[in-house]
């Protein structure tokens, strides 16, 4: 009895602790996630704010394009999450090496910020799994949160979570503390009778959220540099005098950095018309340029402070702006005539001696005039300072315009020395610069085509390239028919591998990652490879000539060349000789065969690089384990990160479709009837109705006869009936209850 008891005490004991472990489990501020091999690296991040980023050895990446409104629960999706895999296995082709370590959707509508990384974590946003009061989820909600890189606590609950997907945000860094700076439009933090845009900032470390600036007109983030703290904003300057707020005719730019917590001080004591009840001005940031002029309206508190009076604007000045990279705001600056500039400026000028009055430069030390389309420029620089940029030109093509005597030269002073064309006259969409490259595409394909061209040359390099089949450093180059997805990140090109969200072949319906390994490939390199490429898929290549029916005749060699297609693509040749059996099998005596043996050794062919494919076995790779040919697709890029299982088996499927017969329609086997002659039918039927008959009568039969024999057993009762005398007992009630009548029984005597 004892040991029983200890037993019962000790199962107690252990139930309870179990039960203290699932509940602590289920309070964790982290979800479950599965830890994966890490060591913690001091290396800084690579392409903070893309789709993809570098860190300490691995690409950490978005896998694949996803809406906000798909399933999100955490460890749920595969599509959208945040994977990762080693450079040493990208460089390897070990494409399949790729792992998940964020099971949750990594997503921004306006695709301006992906994931960031600092120190040993990975910090994004993704649409809110939580629900309303009528049970709705609320994927339309943005929630920023952090997950440490060995996959390992992962946020539950969020730093913030903004009202709308397509918020404007950054994660950036400064002395060790991770802020969150984010725009928040349309907010209305004081009962305001409509919303206004404000600029925040978060501290990841203390969760103070600090507003930076309130009710600001337009923002700049840094455009390559996402993890830069600054932040350039304009607000508008307003006189508070009439009914309502009205905006002066000028404006102001602000400069301010993530880690600023105290706004600036002003005294509204003496402008009319302040409201300390319903008016504000909350701003910490700089004081970059004031628009304040000669002519302007009321002066209010957050004007500069200029000494002279007589120091000031001539004009009133409005400022637009157009990029901020590599240190330097470039910006237009209109007057009230209209007239507009465009100009720079670098935040190692703001200093504490910066006059935003006098800082404003004369119009003759303008960039360029009209610098309305300043966004579309490609800006370069030398040692900090801007060379030249790169135009993308409304009558086609790409032209580098020089800076000299820090001045752009004119567009309708085209010459040889500072303004010439590098891309021929064709609609292009400038992507991005990466060393003396210029990467852009062209329209066409299932999404944006991707091209390069060395911009580092002199008008003679480009001058003539077209009459010549030379490939030089400076000729544009295709890269294969790579197209990449619209409407989603810009393609990153990180340790020599460039990245996308594909539109490639079949993959346009579904948007996965692709890589493509430029490495140090020349441009005389990448067109031998396009060359290539096109002797597989081209009008001219080995697949295309399998079409040709006077060499490869359709009794002989059926359906080839798509065969050849889905293999190319596939290299899966054990279906293909399924499906042939199939096919060949429902074909009538001298039908020609859907697949040949001649087709299917064309294959074998193809997948062993022989006979018709023997050059390209001098080519070859490994791609995920698997040595490949450069007649296969694998050879020239691959797929990287994972698929949903839906999605893989439609995506090989329609590879099938589109180069594949479809495999026969099965039949229902045929019954033993409709098997037998009409004849046969018809007896068949007599037959059973006959016996039918005859089985019926049997019953009948055996009914009666089983009744005949039951009625000859009946039993015969002889014993003499029981006599009964009711002489004695007249005065019985045979109805009633057996109860004493009145006049009778012992009381009544």
């Amino acid at each position: 009895m004892k040991k029983h008891l200890t037993k019962i005490v000790c199962a107690a004991v252990v139930a309870v602790m179990a039960t203290g472990v699932a509940a602590a489990a289920g309070c964790s501020e982290y979800n479950s996630g599965v830890k994966l091999n890490y060591t913690p690296s001091a290396a800084e991040a690579v392409s903070n704010g893309g789709f993809a980023v570098e860190k300490g050895g691995y690409i950490y990446f978005i896998n694949g394009v996803e809406t906000n409104t798909a399933a999100n629960d955490y460890g749920v999706p595969v599509k959208g999450a945040i994977m990762r895999v080693a450079v040493e296995d990208l460089n390897g082709g070990n494409y399949n090496a790729a792992e998940t370590l964020v099971p949750q959707i990594a997503y921004s509508s306006n695709y301006n910020t992906g994931i960031f990384v600092y120190g040993d974590y990975i910090y994004y946003g993704t649409p809110s799994t939580k629900r309303n009061s009528d049970g709705v989820i609320q994927n339309s909600n943005l929630e920023m949160k952090r997950t440490r890189l060995d996959g390992t606590e992962s946020m539950k609950d969020a730093y913030v979570t903004f009202p709308s997907v397509g918020y404007d945000y950054r994660y950036v860094e400064v002395d060790d503390v991770v802020y969150l700076v984010y725009v928040a439009t349309s907010e209305t933090l004081y009962d305001e009778s409509s919303g206004v845009t404000n600029l925040h900032s978060y501290n990841t470390k203390t969760g103070t959220d600090t507003l930076l600036a309130y009710n600001i007109s337009s923002y700049m983030f840094d455009a390559e540099d996402k993890s830069n703290p600054n932040v350039y904003y304009t607000m508008g300057v307003y006189d508070y005098a009439g009914t309502s707020n009205t905006a002066e005719s000028y404006n102001q730019v602000y400069c301010v950095s993530a880690e600023k917590t105290e706004p600036n001080e002003y005294d509204f004591s003496d402008v009319l018309g302040w409201d300390e009840e319903t008016d504000r001005y909350i701003n910490c940031g700089t004081l970059v340029f004031d628009g304040y002029g000669g002519n302007n309206g009321k002066k209010v508190p957050y004007n500069f402070e200029y000494g002279d009076p007589a120091v000031k604007n001539t004009l009133s000045y409005t400022y637009t702006l157009e990029t901020y990279r590599q240190g330097s705001l470039f910006y237009t600056r209109a007057d009230r005539s209209g007239t507009s500039y465009l100009f720079s400026v670098k935040d190692s000028e703001i200093t504490s001696s910066w006059n935003p009055v006098t800082g404003n430069p004369a119009n003759e030390s303008a960039i360029v005039l009209g610098g309305t389309n300043a966004d579309a420029y490609q800006y370069i620089f030398e040692n900090g300072n801007l060379s030249a940029v790169l135009i993308a030109e409304s009558a086609g093509g790409v032209s580098i315009n020089h800076v000299k005597d820090g001045k752009l030269t004119e567009a309708d002073k085209m010459n040889k020395t500072d303004y010439y064309r590098i891309v021929p006259e064709q609609t292009a969409t400038m992507l991005f610069v990466d060393g003396d490259y210029l990467y852009y595409s062209l329209s066409g394909g299932n999404g944006y085509s991707f091209y390069r061209v060395n911009y580092t040359g002199t008008w003679d390099n480009y001058n003539g390239r077209a009459e010549t089949a030379e490939v030089t450093p400076y000729s544009p180059v295709k890269i294969l028919d790579l197209d990449a997805a619209t409407g989603w990140y810009m393609p990153e090109l990180i340790g020599g591998h460039l990245i996308f969200a594909s539109a490639t072949d079949n993959m346009s319906s579904y948007k996965y990652v692709m890589t493509f390994n430029v490495g140090e490939k020349t441009n005389k390199d990448l067109d031998d490879l396009n060359k290539l490429y096109e002797k597989v898929t081209g009008d001219d290549g080995v697949i295309k000539g399998y079409e040709d029916t006077d060499n490869y005749p359709a009794d002989l060699y059926a359906n080839l060349a798509q065969a050849s297609r889905y293999i190319f693509y596939t290299g899966n040749i054990d279906y293909v000789k399924e499906l042939a059996a199939l096919c060949n099998a429902e074909l009538e005596e001298d039908d020609d065969p859907v697949y040949s043996a001649n087709t299917i050794q064309k294959l074998e062919d193809m997948l062993a690089c022989e006979n018709d494919w023997a050059e390209f076995k001098d080519y070859k790779t490994t791609v995920n384990g698997k040595e490949v040919y450069a007649n296969s697709r694998d050879y020239y890029y691959g797929s990287i990160g994972a698929m949903t299982a839906a999605d893989r088996e439609s995506y090989l499927n329609e590879f099938k479709s589109d180069y594949l017969q479809a495999e026969p329609a099965e039949e229902e086997p045929e019954s033993w009837f409709l098997s037998l002659s009409v004849t046969a039918r018809v007896f068949f039927i007599i037959g059973m109705c006959l016996a039918g008959i005859i089985v019926i009568a049997a019953v009948i039969f055996t009914v009666l006869f089983i009744r005949k024999k039951r009625g000859e057993k009946k039993p015969v009762y002889n014993k003499r009936r029981i006599k009964v005398d009711t002489t004695d007992d007249k005065n019985i009630d045979v109805y009633g209850d057996g109860q004493p009548q009145d006049g009778d029984g012992e009381n009544n005597k």
